[in-house]
């Protein structure tokens, strides 16, 4: 057994491997590499264990670069899941030997790029003791019924009560493809607007751009407008029937119109329309405002392993350091226009 940085040659051979495995996220998606290195420029390490030429086992890295936090090598940054996928004819006994030499490739390189540290966000805990292990993060997915009258039965009655609500003060919600430039402006304007509100960076219009043009098979642009103007929207990501809103936003204005509860139940409609058997709301800290969100719609949790070798002493990943909070605070503040040019400079550094 090998382990070999992938090239271009090689995407054949990560595509068939991810598109036969069980095991595969979102995030091991060949394209990443090419969005991330058009958006931000950083490199990716796409890493394959393989014996006579057959591919064993495929984990997608990329080098993150921040002037604030530090270099970081990191599965995925950006996104819930990362990690090693594993060929579907690798028996189950062999798979720790293989993620070891994996990781053991991984770290000469995180050395060799001068990073502070190697973090893996998995669904599955890696056996590899060398790893701290966080389970602050939980995923929450919700199993989808064969028909959105039956979906809507089984919610609890508040959160049906605030659905009625969303179509009696005139909601629209309207569909579009990922790669439509007006819709994809528009859900741009709601997702930064609603970033700066919550006191974090955001990503740039390029990198959705990248994202939307690279990645349209899977996705679709929810808009929620109230008299023709937009307060809600999301891009859905639609993988392996299961479907989720990993980037999403509302204005202020959407708050009493429950603009959010339109957005997700949209999304929920789609996938069940689409024939998706789960929802997935993306991970959430315990107890957060968000996780009791998507918690009243009634989904199960599933443990999220956010797993990191610090190569530094004293290093800490950028959501343990205490100055975020402060940081928040002061860009709730910070003039929208400015937030769009600053955010995806300090944005793109930080892979959570």
């Amino acid at each position: 057994m090998r382990i070999i940085l992938c090239e271009e040659s090689h995407k054949r051979g990560w595509e068939d491997l991810v598109e036969g495995s069980e095991e595969a996220t979102t995030g091991h998606l060949w394209q990443w590499r090419e969005i991330v290195a058009s958006a931000y420029g950083f490199k990716s390490f796409y890493l394959m264990a393989e014996e006579d030429g057959k591919p064993l086992a495929v984990a997608p890295f990329i080098s993150v670069r921040s002037l604030l936090y530090g270099n970081e090598l990191a599965s995925m940054p950006y996104l819930d899941y990362g990690g090693v996928c594993h060929s579907s004819l690798l028996p189950e006994e062999a798979r720790p030997e293989v993620d070891r030499a994996i990781f053991d490739y991984a770290l000469k390189l995180a050395l060799g790029l001068n990073a502070k540290r190697l973090h893996v966000r998995s669904p599955l805990a890696p056996s590899d003791s060398r790893f701290e292990i966080s389970l602050e993060k939980v995923a929450q997915r919700l199993e989808l019924a064969a028909t959105a009258a039956e979906q809507l039965k089984r919610l609890p009655a508040e959160r049906r009560n605030r659905l009625r609500r969303c179509e009696r003060s005139g909601l629209k919600t309207e569909i579009y493809k990922p790669t439509d430039p007006q819709a994809l402006k528009e859900f741009y304007a709601v997702y930064s607007t609603n970033m700066r509100d919550l006191g974090s960076p955001t990503h740039s219009a390029q990198f959705f751009r990248e994202v939307s043009e690279r990645l349209q098979d899977y996705l679709t642009l929810i808009i929620i407008r109230y008299e023709g103007e937009p307060v809600a929207a999301a891009l859905a990501f639609e993988f392996r029937k299961m479907i989720g809103l990993p980037w999403s936003g509302a204005t202020l204005a959407a708050r009493p119109l429950y603009g959010n509860n339109a957005l997700f139940w949209a999304g929920i409609s789609m996938g069940i329309e689409r024939g998706c058997h789960t929802f997935d709301f993306g991970r959430s800290s315990v107890g957060s405002g968000i996780f009791e969100f998507k918690r009243q719609w009634g989904p199960l949790p599933h443990q999220a392993y956010w797993c990191t070798i610090q190569l530094r002493a004293g290093a800490k990943a950028p959501r343990e350091r205490r100055e975020l909070n402060m940081a928040s605070a002061i860009w709730k503040r910070v003039p929208l226009s400015i937030t769009r040019i600053v955010g995806p400079m300090l944005r793109s550094g930080i892979s959570n």
